[in-house]
């Protein structure tokens, strides 16, 4: 999300609050030349001086003249989300949309990341909200969760309006704990760095456990 390898911390760890800034910073300098053709085409739709985005079933707005990322009621945005935000409306390409399918580990820059990965996912989720099957229907109703068939609990989620990912849960079974996946589409490295990926899944558990933008 912020050059975690040319900064010297370890890969995956939280940046300190200045690399945060900075990071919002040079995402909005990024935007400055982005059409609105592109805007448009990533889902983006035109809500004043603001930009305002589907996120998670709500709506985020980006003002690019008072470079404020807030709620379409006018939160505040913390700045994970504000970079996650500005990093995809930042995309020029157009990626073919694809379906969920591939885990993290799968993706080819995503070795140093794994274990990190997976301690601030799927074991997070585990250990809270995916504790069991009917508070992670609710977590994930309230987020516009598509309901899919696969595990015991699985959900389709549009992050954004052209990246949807998958969650697979598996119920408790003996003297194993539940145990979950995330499905990304295999092209997700044409929208996000591989950091960025880990702190995105980690956004989305952190909404399923009921945490604010």
């Amino acid at each position: 999300m912020t050059g975690g390898s040319r900064s010297g911390r370890r890969p995956g760890t939280p940046p300190a609050q200045d690399n945060l800034n900075r990071a919002i910073k040079l995402a909005f300098e990024a935007l400055d030349g982005q059409s609105d053709e592109q805007m448009l085409w990533l889902g983006a739709e035109s809500a004043g001086r603001a930009w305002r985005l589907p996120v998670l079933a709500e709506a985020i707005d980006v003002d690019l003249f008072a470079r404020q990322v807030t709620t379409s009621s006018g939160q505040s945005v913390g700045p994970h989300w504000q970079i996650l935000v500005l990093h995809y409306l930042g995309i020029r390409s157009r990626p073919e949309e694809r379906v969920p399918e591939v885990t993290f580990a799968d993706l080819q820059t995503a070795r140093s990341y794994a274990g990190v990965y997976h301690g601030r996912t799927v074991g997070r989720l585990c250990a809270t909200v995916g504790r069991d099957a009917e508070g992670l229907r609710a977590a994930a109703g309230a987020l516009g969760g598509r309901s899919v068939a696969a595990g015991d609990v699985a959900f389709d989620f549009d992050v954004f309006p052209r990246l949807a990912l998958r969650l697979i849960w598996h119920a408790p079974y003996e003297e194993f704990p539940p145990s979950a996946t995330f499905l990304l589409p295999a092209n997700i490295e044409s929208y996000f760095c591989a950091e960025d990926i880990v702190v995105l899944c980690e956004r989305l558990v952190s909404r399923l456990c009921g945490r604010p933008f």
